[in-house]
């Protein structure tokens, strides 16, 4: 059969690649998986806990979620933020996530750090901290949390689905819990849940990257092997035995558009019939080859919209989510969405439909396991909720024999009216789901603490230059059209991806015209002169792949991946994508109206609010470029043809390619597929950069009828990525809002609990000018707290303008920066989009080393000097959420 290619493709994977994965039970019970890779030198560690939402009681509904806060807030060895400091130093990565069925953390290092990543985790594991004063600042952060979820469209129809499909059950509560229920927690509660279910024998310790096995395992023995093991906890999620739901539920909420999502009751993830429906899910949201894709969101009904197969340890629906374009009925669109579903139920899936979906399904596998990070979180999974590594790739093989009346029978079984509850959104102008919000655990701090930075070890004359760029060993050729071809060889996997950035953005055309670059985008993607839309993306599905275009500021990004056995599939795809799209005028007017829709969905989000906000106050008009609904109206379909007649041109392209082929070959395809690619007798538009306001600042402030959190930014003019003190700007950046090991993090997060979200940015190279750059210091926080949070971010900033900062905290940020390195280039995607947007800026492809190099040169006069230049107190102020006009929470 077709899908076959998939078994020759996973023996093609060499063995320096990556190594069969280990599995090693401990004497404490810890369940440990290691598994080498070799083709960057990164090593992600990774802890799952097997406690979630589904063992909580609703008296202390979303502790489970709130214990993984209190995980990064110290131990004896590590108090305070030391956790961030030492993520800092390391240059790495950390997070935690709290599902129902599980709890997980993550540190992603340089491979070099393996050791101290083994020793945090460990650490955590049986040390933390639960002291009373940190509980009631945490506690401030998550009722943000609790906010940002409260407010949200999306977030709230699951919640009122649950709510009423499961009753009682836990399952029916989310996982963040309550506003009451997260102001009750306390030292004892948190204690006793930690001690309960934070334990060897109720985890699991996933190890990928590249290293070696053996001593892996002596270190994980020295680090975790000592901790007692402790007594199994007891399960006590009830079973669901009954079901009585309602088959239909309304309700009102603010947001711009009605959405819909139906539950059709389920099944365990262990049952037999998982196969069948996982590949219904395929078929119906298999990203440009499902069915909603195809007959509902490109005939104007949706502007998004997926399915998903159960997936836990309890009886978990199958389930479809829309969100319904404003001249669509959403009564009809469920009604030809369920039309579809039981349609499945009486009549076998077409042959050729099928097959489609197994090579789509089975071609990706290589693709999505090929970075320790996302191998990781495939296998431990796969332990967790299967009780095997190897799990996944029993499913693949039953997925790949199913026949189209095994789906069939599977799909009358759970595709009935009887299992079926509908609930729908239907969007209002607000107030109607503003519940009572709390400033609970929020401490007035007058001067922000500044953190301790001391007995970090930190010394400049060890830091050392990467020997390496990213770019190490690639060949540029140049095509006489002016198209520049990169290749990077590496045959650690069978793959290949192609990256290439094209001229054209929404900076090149008028204000009137902002957006036209995403909707020409778009529209290139709905098929070319020679096959329409669904057969362009089918011939890609055939072989696991898929291609995407992407607008920003300076360029188009467009990508290809796959399998190294189909070059020539993908370059006749990307070749035909930009010289030969169809941009028909019956997609266009599709493709309008889903962006129409699209922007309606983003006015609804406070972020989203306050960064046009901003652009609008700190841009001047003429140089601001923000698509709105009246912008994206404007837009006609001879406009986007004659967009992309006048940008889409090899002069100025740069494609990447990166993986498993030599420079010769890539260049014989390239002369091939693009080598009679003609430019266009007109110019380029040219870029409008950014022209700043000179007043001496403004402010602006966007009102959101029932929102009960509120998102703001304080912004200013930033240096340009071209000046000499760009680098002192960027690095000071990262010291003031970069994570929250960052002065944001600790003094308006951790040490005052404003904010779940707090941070700052500068533009980089792909959205900076050489008129300058835009700087932004941003958090979310409640409505009663937005002038307190806004008036201390101000004072984060203005205090390096006045006192600088630490020996310690320019240290650490110029470690950070060399840990970092080796993480940038741990698969071929992000090698391709760093060598094409460096390319594609005139940069040399050593910038990575050169900026580096730029940052170790600093020391901290630098950083106040460039604070004092640019932080002169013109602030501009952009505020967007529940709060009026003097940012007083509305009623």
């Amino acid at each position: 059969m077709k899908y076959l290619f998939l078994l020759t493709l996973l023996l093609m994977v060499p063995v320096s690649a990556f190594a069969e994965a280990d599995v090693i039970t401990l004497d404490n019970g810890l369940q440990v998986i290691l598994e080498e890779m070799h083709f960057s030198p990164t090593v992600m560690v990774l802890v799952q806990y097997q406690v979630g939402a589904r063992n909580e009681t609703a008296e202390i509904s979303g502790i489970s979620h709130f214990t993984e806060h209190m995980m990064f807030n110290g131990t004896p060895d590590m108090p305070g933020g030391r956790f961030w400091q030492l993520v800092q130093k390391n240059g790495g990565e950390a997070n935690g996530g709290t599902g129902t069925n599980q709890t997980t953390y993550y540190i992603y290092f340089p491979a070099a750090k393996l050791e101290e990543a083994l020793r945090m985790e460990s650490d955590r594991m049986h040390n933390c901290f639960m002291d009373s004063a940190a509980i009631a600042q945490e506690i401030g952060v998550v009722m943000d949390e609790w906010r940002l979820s409260e407010d949200s469209p999306d977030r709230a129809i699951y919640y009122k689905a649950n709510e009423n499909f499961y009753g009682d059950h836990p399952l029916s509560r989310t996982v963040l819990g309550t506003s009451e229920s997260i102001a009750a927690f306390n030292k004892e509660s948190v204690t006793d849940y930690y001690e309960t279910y934070y334990r060897p024998s109720n985890a699991i310790l996933t190890v990928i990257g590249d290293f070696e096995s053996e001593e892996a395992l002596a270190l994980i023995e020295e680090y975790f092997g000592t901790i007692p093991s402790g007594a199994a906890p007891v399960n006590n999620v009830p079973e669901i035995t009954e079901w009585d739901f309602p088959s239909r539920v309304d309700f009102d909420f603010p947001a711009e558009s009605d959405r819909f999502l139906l539950h059709f009751q389920g099944c365990e993830i262990t049952s037999p019939d998982i196969p069948a429906l996982m590949l219904l899910s395929r078929y119906f949201s298999s990203n440009r080859i499902g069915w909603i894709e195809n007959n509902l969101v490109n005939t104007g009904a949706l502007t998004t919209g997926y399915a998903s197969s159960p997936n836990g340890l309890d009886c978990n629906p199958f389930s479809f989510i829309g969100t319904v374009q404003e001249e669509a009925s959403t009564d009809s669109v469920i009604e030809l969405l369920t039309a579809e579903a039981y349609r499945l139920a009486e009549e076998p899936i077409d042959n050729e439909q099928l097959s489609l979906l197994k090579n789509f399904l089975l071609g990706r596998e290589v693709m999505s396991t090929n970075t320790p990070k996302s191998q990781a979180y495939r296998l431990t999974y796969n332990l967790s909720l299967y009780g095997d590594v190897h799990a996944y790739d029993t499913l693949l093989d039953e997925i790949a024999a199913l026949t189209p009346e095994e789906v069939q029978e599977v799909a009358s079984r759970y595709f009935t009216e009887e299992r079926l509850m509908t609930t729908v959104l239907h969007a209002t102008e607000g107030g109607a789901m503003a519940r009572n919000t709390s400033s609970q655990g929020t401490t007035q701090v007058d001067v922000p603490e500044i953190t301790d930075w001391s007995a970090l070890e930190l010394d400049a004359e060890e830091f050392v230059l990467p020997e390496h760029s990213v770019s190490e060993g690639t060949e540029r050729f140049e095509l006489s059209n002016g198209m520049v071809l990169l290749v990077k060889e590496d045959h650690s996997f069978p793959i290949v991806e192609m990256m290439i950035t094209v001229p054209m953005s929404d900076r090149q055309a008028s204000a009137r015209k902002a957006g036209i670059s995403g909707i020409t985008s778009e529209l290139m993607l709905r098929g070319t002169e020679e096959l329409d839309f669904a057969a362009f993306h089918s011939r890609l599905a055939e072989t696991g792949s898929s291609t995407w275009l992407s607008s920003g500021t300076k360029y188009t990004l467009g990508n290809v991946y796959g399998s190294s056995s189909h070059l020539d599939t993908y370059f006749t795809s990307l070749s035909e994508l930009l010289i030969k799209p169809a941009l028909l005028e019956e997609d266009f007017v599709s493709v309008r109206d889903r962006a129409l829709g699209m922007h309606m969905n983003q006015r609804e989000q406070p972020f989203y609010a306050f960064f046009t906000g901003m652009d609008k106050i700190l841009l001047t008009e003429s140089t601001c470029r923000t698509a709105d609904s009246t912008t994206l109206s404007n837009i006609t379909h001879s406009e986007t043809v004659d967009w992309w007649k006048t940008c889409v041109r090899p002069q100025g392209s740069v494609l990447a390619i990166v993986g498993d082929i030599t420079p010769e070959h890539a260049l014989q395809l390239t002369e091939e597929y693009f080598g009679s690619w003609q430019n266009p007798d007109s110019p380029l538009p040219e870029l409008v950069e950014y022209q700043f306001n000179e007043v001496a600042g403004d402010t602006v402030v966007t009102t959101m009828p029932g929102k009960i959190q509120v998102a703001g930014a304080v912004g200013c003019r930033g240096p340009s990525f071209l000046a000499d003190d760009y680098a002192a700007f960027s690095t000071m950046n990262r010291i003031l809002g970069g994570g929250i090991g960052s002065r944001l993090g600790q003094n308006i997060r951790e040490t005052q609990g404003l904010a779940y979200i707090t941070g700052s940015m500068i533009d980089g190279t792909t959205n900076s000018f050489s008129t300058g750059s835009r700087f932004i210091a941003y958090l979310s926080t409640g409505a009663d707290m937005t002038v307190r949070a806004i008036d201390a971010m101000v004072e984060e900033c203005e205090l390096i303008a006045r006192a600088g900062v630490r020996p310690e905290e320019l240290l650490l940020e110029q470690s950070r920066g060399l840990g970092r390195h080796a993480l940038s280039s741990d698969d071929y995607d992000s090698v391709a989009r760093y060598l094409a947007i460096t390319e594609f800026q005139g940069l040399p492809l050593t910038y990575d080393i050169d900026k580096l190099e730029s940052v170790l040169s600093l020391d901290i006069s630098d950083i106040q000097q460039v604070a004092e230049k640019y932080f002169t107190g013109k602030w501009f102020v952009s505020v967007a959420g529940g709060v009026d006009q003097n940012m007083e929470p509305l009623e």
